[in-house]
């Protein structure tokens, strides 16, 4: 292989290994109701996990992986259905032109990646992962 070749999986393993990292250093935050702290925060404690949809940097949902349902969320570009079942979440369907966030599969609280949708500025993932991007911002 070509050295810039080399650079560059030299570079998708570190950022890898620092997404690890982060998310065992966050694992340990509490995901119950009570560490939650915004308007739209969840009031119960979950009967799985609190998962999170964010758009354009705020969240617009919050959804127990515990309760099987479905949740439909207004993108940029269109509509985005999220199914949850047994504790796991998917995006069952999306409006845009890529699909990659369909073809991510089934998440749970053990992933490390959330379920990104470029075209829509969609992001499900953990609560409090979610309440710190947006306190960040």
């Amino acid at each position: 292989m070509k050295r810039k070749e080399w650079l560059i999986i030299i570079l998708i393993v570190l950022l890898a290994l620092g997404a690890i990292v982060f998310r065992r250093i966050t694992a340990g935050n509490s995901t119950s109701a009570a560490s939650y702290t915004g308007a739209d925060a969840p009031g119960t404690e979950a009967k799985g996990e609190w998962v999170a949809v964010v758009h354009h940097g705020r969240i617009i949902l919050y959804f127990d992986s515990g309760v099987d349902s479905q949740y439909t969320v207004e993108g940029d570009v269109g509509q985005m259905v999220i199914e949850v079942k047994d504790r796991k979440w998917h995006v069952l369907d999306v409006d845009c032109y890529d699909y990659t966030c369909k073809n991510m599969g089934w998440m749970d609280h053990d992933n490390l990646l959330p379920i990104i949708c470029l075209p829509n500025d969609l992001v499900i993932i953990d609560a409090a992962a979610a309440q710190n991007m947006t306190e960040e911002q």
